[in-house]
């Protein structure tokens, strides 16, 4: 029999809702609901404006006796990948919180996190998701309070994933030996990020947030026309584009639109980039095509612009054909793939689970047990009797196993401990004496000299040093002075060659005579000082950086000054590269 669940996106801009019917052959979409959630108060986290409206959606349309999923946005969660020696998804789960351990900025234990193993040949990889736990608090008690039936909680960007469409371009490879994968670039823009999720035939293989969304539109739109917050989000919906080709002409006031609106979504486009590198360098993954999703996808021309600025195919994200249907064929997903991803994990099995319900947790009220419980008996009585025959043959048996075990136990614990010892207590009793200490300072993990060295090593030029400039022709000579010396006719200075330009991609070159005054490396964030001789050194700088340091989350443009004939920026850039220790912070 069928059964109804909800998937609920707590976007911090809007609540989508979606009703689905699932039986064990299909899932069918019945209803869509979408609201916008009120201005926040001061002091929201941004999570609760949203949960209060999405439960009284909820009520609202009678669906709070519904099993519901819940989507939190991408400002709420953090993404890693872990990388292990071993491709086993079992070892991975056991591993996991070890490897995590200070790849966050706050303890593991105030976070809830799940993971999605990505085994490739002898080694493994898993994506990792954490959310802090008083978030996950906050809304199972807002639910409990409802009376709501929580099922699961997850993010956007994974939710979204778990319903695309799985068609992956394929990669035109240009040697036999190119062992690239092809993937699909995922952007979910929403109201104040952006999460980038490349995901292959398999299901995702990374994630990045970019703290940048529609917000950022509407706030330069605000600030150019002088329009307050609601004005400048309708002139946003309602007028705002992205220039392309096959417009047509604009007249100057749309064009002076047109590029107000792109140049806030610049740093998407300049983030999309990195990410292409990133992936490419550190995980052999090119990106093949563009899909775009969120409120923010809503805006004119947005798929048309980032396919002209990135150069690759940019379609709206839209849900398996096996989903939908019905009375909301033709609906668009842009905005709402989350909420139908969360609701069909309700129904099958999310990829991301942060929150268990009670029943799952610790296996119900025995509610079922119960009701089986004489035909469970009665099966327990047959196994007995079947199992009685044979076990006098198996004793015998089970005796020379057991001496073999012992044997192997008394070596294994000889090499660990010293002595053999066969005995439960005895091993226990050993144990216990390093039970408490702090291992920690036995595990090596990355400090500030290792992050200094890896940064001064992404600006050194590349290639060989280019041989010294000739030195300038002798002047020449002028007319005699009073007493007879010769003095030299003043020469007029030459022009100062242009410098040539550099590709992006480059990294810095030996003219671009970078000078880095002063630095600060602090456990997530380093700023320093820097000057060159060219205005595209520090977009350079940041691509080196970005590809070369995968822990480099953030590298807003700086401001560049003139100085002395040189470009000068301070540049400050966000990291997860190493973390205090507990004895350095006391």
């Amino acid at each position: 029999m069928a059964q109804k669940y909800v998937g609920l996106d707590l976007g911090t801009h809007e609540v989508k809702a979606v009703l689905v019917s699932a039986g064990l052959r299909a899932t069918q979409v019945l209803e869509v609901a979408v609201e916008p959630v009120p201005a926040r108060a001061a002091g929201d986290d941004g999570v609760s404006a949203a949960l209060e409206q999405g439960l009284a959606l909820l009520r609202r349309r009678g669906w709070n006796h519904y099993r519901v999923g819940v989507v939190l946005p991408g400002s709420a969660a953090s993404f890693r990948v872990l990388k292990f020696p071993f491709a086993d998804a079992r070892r991975i789960a056991q591993a996991i919180a070890f490897e995590a351990e200070g790849q966050f900025p706050v303890p593991l234990e105030e976070l809830e996190y799940d993971h999605i193993p990505l085994a490739t040949g002898s080694t493994g990889q898993a994506l990792m998701v954490a959310v802090r736990r008083d978030t996950i608090d906050k809304i199972t008690r807002a639910f409990k309070a409802a009376s709501v039936d929580l099922k699961l909680i997850t993010v956007d960007a994974i939710a979204i994933t778990q319903v695309l469409d799985s068609a992956i371009p394929e990669l035109v490879k240009t040697e036999p030996t190119d062992s690239r994968i092809p993937a699909v670039l995922l952007l979910d823009i929403g109201h104040h990020t952006t999460d980038l999720v490349a995901f292959g035939a398999k299901g995702p293989l990374a994630a990045r947030v970019l703290r940048r969304g529609g917000a950022h539109v509407t706030r330069a739109l605000q600030d150019h026309y002088r329009l307050d917050p609601a004005a400048a989000e309708r002139a946003k919906i309602e007028s705002g584009f992205l220039p392309h080709r096959g417009q047509g002409e604009l007249s100057a006031a749309q064009l002076e639109s047109a590029s107000l609106v792109a140049r806030a979504i610049e740093p998407i486009v300049r983030e999309v980039e990195h990410t292409r590198l990133w992936l490419r360098a550190e995980f052999g993954v090119e990106i093949t095509q563009i899909r775009v999703s969120g409120g923010g996808a809503q805006l004119r021309g947005l798929d048309a612009y980032f396919a002209e600025q990135v150069g690759l195919p940019t379609l709206r994200a839209r849900p398996r054909d096996n989903l939908g249907g019905g009375s909301l064929h033709g609906h668009d997903w842009t905005g709402t793939s989350a909420a139908l991803g969360a609701a069909v994990g309700c129904a099958r099995r999310p990829l991301i689970q942060l929150f268990k319900d009670i029943n799952t947790q610790r296996g119900g009220d025995g509610s079922w047990l119960v009701e089986r419980m004489a035909t469970i008996g009665a099966l327990g009585l047959v196994i007995l009797a079947l199992a009685a025959i044979d076990t006098m043959v198996k004793i015998s048996a089970l005796e020379s196993e057991r001496q073999a075990r012992e044997d192997e136990l008394g070596a294994a614990s000889a090499r660990v401990f010293g002595e053999s010892l066969t005995a439960v207590e005895d091993i226990e009793a050993r144990l216990n004496e390093v039970d408490g200490e702090d291992i920690t300072s036995l595990i090596a993990s990355r400090g500030a000299v290792d992050v200094l060295g890896a940064f001064v090593k992404a600006t050194v030029p590349a290639g060989p040093k280019p041989p010294p400039a000739p030195p300038p022709p002798a002047p020449a000579e002028g007319g005699e002075a009073g007493d007879g010396e010769v003095t030299p006719a003043p020469a007029e200075a030459a022009p100062a060659a242009p410098l040539p330009a550099v590709d992006l991609n480059a990294g810095i070159a030996w003219d671009d005579d970078l000078q880095v005054a002063s630095i600060e490396i602090r456990p997530l964030a380093i700023q320093f000082r820097a000057s060159a001789t060219r205005t595209t050194t520090q977009d350079r700088l940041k691509t080196r950086l970005m590809s070369s340091m995968p822990c480099v989350t953030s590298f807003p443009n700086a401001r560049l000054r003139d100085e002395n004939e040189r470009k000068v920026f301070d540049a400050t850039l966000e990291h997860d590269c190493y973390f205090k220790s507990l004895e350095a912070e006391s």
